[in-house]
């Protein structure tokens, strides 16, 4: 189990790794076995940072493909459209995002931001 992303779900920070050939940034949501038997992520990828899928949307990574993971001090707002916390695509969950609270700090803007307000990095 990778702590990481479980703590990335916890606070719902971003968190940034290379897949295949390309860097993702995505918002975290539930973390555990896949019904193949691997270690999975299920997550939001974000608007715009994929050529392929311009638009974003649900993705769901193989842990052990990620790579130079890193969690982003950037938070979201919290579930997004779509979430099924009982994925029926995952037999073990590790960890997973909670309800629709809001984040501790939310700007004027509606975006979350973290506590120590560092330069979110653009990959």
């Amino acid at each position: 189990m990778n702590s990481l992303i479980c703590e990335a779900i916890r606070s719902r920070r971003l968190l940034m790794f290379g897949y295949g050939n390309a860097v993702r940034v995505v918002e975290p949501h539930l973390y555990g076995v896949n019904s193949a038997g691997h270690e999975a992520l299920s997550a939001w990828l974000r608007p715009g940072l994929s050529r392929a899928d311009p638009d974003g949307g649900w993705r769901m990574y193989l842990a052990d493909d990620l790579r130079s993971m890193q969690a982003l001090p950037e938070i979201f707002m919290g579930p997004r459209e779509g979430y099924n916390p009982d994925d029926p695509h995952f037999t073990d969950v590790y960890c997973q995002l909670a309800g629709a609270e809001q984040p501790p700090e939310v700007d004027a803007k509606g975006e979350g931001r973290a506590h120590d307000d560092r330069a979110v990095p653009e990959p």
